[in-house]
């Protein structure tokens, strides 16, 4: 077998397989064989078909598929002997002829591949991030507290002949209400209470100014990617070759964002060598259980027990879609948190209305 790769011009080369008679024969010859030896068909008995026949019948199919592992096992050895970091999928040259089975022993296949640029998408201490801190305001500690009075107040029917509307009557500020928010270990007073809400309203900010960090880290990041070229014409290709649904139209509307995802995954996996992180089954976890807390506070449930988080976790954890995304988290949050050890922080305190604006 042999295989030879053009020169890279613009990021793209073309990859040539010559596969010759002595590269396939000896696998289409057994794999015939053992056809043979479980073919039935009238006229003959078990095994005892004449080979020639099941050559005319089975023999095409065979060489195809051994064909084809052979072509798909040496073109990823090359790309791995090569250490190409190849950008999708390769894809058939164009320029390439129909391969023909009956009449041909010695095949040629070639393949249009892209590489990933060069780049350089770490930050160093010229780089300055805001790190925002929101103080939680007694506005935002009364606005809690009336949400918990009125969750758990008492439901009022209407009543036709009085003339009154249906509400809810909220509940008085005491022990009741405390354990009903916070459980067994509930604050004994109000000024407890308050503390205690302060608190989680203290931790819920904390992880909205950590990821507007992460959301300045990355766009620092892909503000050094902005200028970096790639092979534009290959990408738009491959993504119209591997996905049927996917129209020109829809392409050309969604490529900018596409390349901008992509951009991001490759620095995200410059970074990760650069700063040697790895995700562990334990922090995946972790997250999974972090997330499925924030869930339940948003029922107000703020004293969900450990077991209760850890099987809530772990029914999300089953879903691939829901894995993959949390551990992409874990990984940007490692990243993140690498990266503030090396940039220029710039503490700023912000009220919420001022945070809230940096989204808009």
């Amino acid at each position: 077998m042999k295989i030879e790769q053009s020169e890279l011009k613009d990021l793209k080369a073309v990859v040539t397989m010559t596969i010759e008679p002595a590269d396939y024969q000896e696998e289409v010859a057994k794999q015939l064989k053992q056809v043979r030896q479980k073919a039935q068909m009238p006229g003959f008995r078990p095994g005892m078909v004449p080979a020639g026949l099941v050559k005319k019948m089975y023999g095409k199919g065979i060489l195809a598929d051994v064909l084809n592992k052979l072509v798909g096992e040496n073109l990823q050895k090359h790309i791995e002997e090569k250490k190409l970091n190849i950008l999708g999928d390769p894809l058939p040259n164009k320029e390439q002829g129909n391969v023909d089975l009956d009449h041909e022993d010695t095949f040629t296949f070639a393949f249009d591949i892209a590489v990933a640029p060069e780049f350089d998408a770490k930050l160093n201490g010229k780089n300055k991030i805001a790190e925002y801190t929101i103080e939680p305001t007694k506005e935002m500690v009364d606005k809690q507290v009336e949400a918990y009075t009125n969750r758990f107040g008492e439901y009022i029917a209407a009543d036709e002949e009085k003339g009154t509307k249906a509400e809810v009557k909220p509940c008085a500020v005491d022990a009741e209400l405390f354990a009903k928010v916070y459980g067994p270990d509930a604050p004994k007073d109000e000024k407890g209470f308050r503390a205690k809400i302060k608190e989680d309203i203290e931790r819920s900010l904390a992880e909205e100014t950590k990821y507007r960090f992460g959301i300045d880290v990355k766009d620092a990041v892909m503000k050094k990617m902005e200028k970096v070229e790639f092979p534009v014409d290959f990408l738009k290709r491959w993504v119209l070759e591997t996905n049927e649904k996917m129209t020109q139209e829809d392409l050309d509307k969604d490529f900018d964002k596409m390349l901008d995802e992509l951009k991001w995954h490759l620095a995200k996996d410059q970074l990760m060598k650069e700063y040697k992180i790895d995700v562990q089954k334990e922090e995946v976890e972790d997250f999974a259980k972090r997330i499925a807390k924030m869930q339940f506070m948003q029922y107000g449930l703020m004293n969900v027990e450990e077991e209760m988080l850890a099987n809530y976790a772990q029914e999300m954890l089953k879903n691939e879609n829901q894995l993959r995304g949390i551990v992409e988290r874990v990984v940007e949050d490692k990243i993140f948190e690498a990266v503030k050890a090396i940039v220029k922080v710039e503490p700023k305190k912000v009220s919420q209305e001022e945070f809230d604006k940096l989204f808009k």
